[in-house]
């Protein structure tokens, strides 16, 4: 009964807090929501099959490192070493998925830094089910202890070290230079695995150095808010840049345009007309600053990429698509 329910409070402590976090990262995309389902996979994979693929190469490297070292040693060359690496590169699989099969979805910074964070999130509550499992072996103390850090105080950091990739991957999408292209990405890898490294090795010695890992996770997670906030102003400017022809075609208002690039505008405009009883053109102006949103990103890809992956239909699409709400929105007004 015990081990049950252990099993349970183990199990809750693991996903609650992960799920929490990814609906935040989810939410802070504002201007264009990416598929659910995407979304989805992407923190499943994270969540299972970087899990164990990373526990059976881990296990590989084991063997050598014991042969060759002390176990003292090898364990510690394991976790601060090892681990990273085969951790952020199987990781890294659903992001380089994305990048060349949906890459229509692969928008920007925000999507990178998203996706990343989900893969991470998802792996992180596998990871931590496990280890506190393990910990209640130890006692109560150890175990409350162990779900503390893991789940609150360390909780974001394998997004951290993820998101950094997804970040390299954002970077190459819109790069004019091959060489960009390239080492973008490498270095995103290259980055997340130095954090990783960094906390790991902080973590693992055993003394006051260890609370440094607590100036990198918390750090980190400051560094990739900063970034969040300036993605977001990048693709507010981009929406206002791209959409003003679609104003001066009369598709759409000014005012819907700076509500598909302000949050805040959008929120004014979506609760005034609610308190004003009119629901249904709050919904329609939703779709409306959304389908901007998405066309704004696609008119950039098609200015500066071409018709990959068919953008110059996607633009007439969402065009028409926009006609069309915009006729809703105004019989509802008349």
């Amino acid at each position: 009964m015990m081990l049950l329910i252990v099993a349970l409070v183990s199990f809750v402590a693991a996903v609650i807090p992960m799920l929490f976090y990814a609906y935040v990262a989810w939410s802070l995309d504002h201007h264009e929501k990416e598929p659910l389902w995407l979304l989805a996979v992407t923190f499943l994979w994270g969540a299972v099959p970087a899990v164990v693929l990373s526990l059976f190469a881990e296990l590989l490297f084991d063997v050598p490192l014991r042969l060759a070292f002390s176990s003292p040693n090898a364990g510690f060359l394991s976790v601060a070493l090892i681990a990273p690496i085969v951790e952020e590169i199987f990781k890294a699989i659903p992001l380089v998925f994305i990048f060349i099969f949906f890459r229509h979805e692969f928008d920007g910074l925000m999507d990178g830094l998203l996706y990343g964070a989900l893969v991470g999130f998802g792996f992180a509550m596998t990871e931590n089910f496990f280890y506190f499992l393990g910990s209640s072996s130890q006692g109560g103390a150890a175990f409350l202890g162990t779900i503390v850090l893991r789940a609150f105080v360390f909780g974001l950091n394998h997004a951290l070290y993820s998101s950094m990739f997804g970040l390299g991957l954002a970077l190459a999408r819109y790069a004019t230079s091959q060489a960009t292209r390239a080492l973008a990405p490498l270095g995103g890898l290259a980055l997340a695995i130095f954090i990783h490294m960094l906390h790991n090795f902080l973590n693992s010695t055993g003394s006051l150095i260890c609370l440094g890992s607590l100036f990198v996770a918390w750090g980190g997670v400051l560094g990739w808010l900063a970034l969040v906030w300036w993605a977001l102003r990048e693709e507010a400017r981009l929406i206002r840049q791209e959409l003003q022809d679609e104003v001066e075609s009369g598709l759409l208002t000014p005012r819907q345009v700076e509500a598909a690039a302000s949050y805040r505008a959008r929120m004014q405009a979506r609760n005034h007309l609610m308190r004003n009883g009119q629901r249904q053109r709050a919904r329609l102006l939703d779709k409306i600053c959304l389908l901007a949103a998405e066309l704004a990103f696609k008119k950039r890809q098609f200015r500066l990429l071409g018709n990959e992956n068919g953008n110059a239909e996607m633009i007439a699409a969402l065009r028409q698509e926009i006609a069309n709400i915009q006729e809703a929105l105004y019989s509802e007004s008349a």
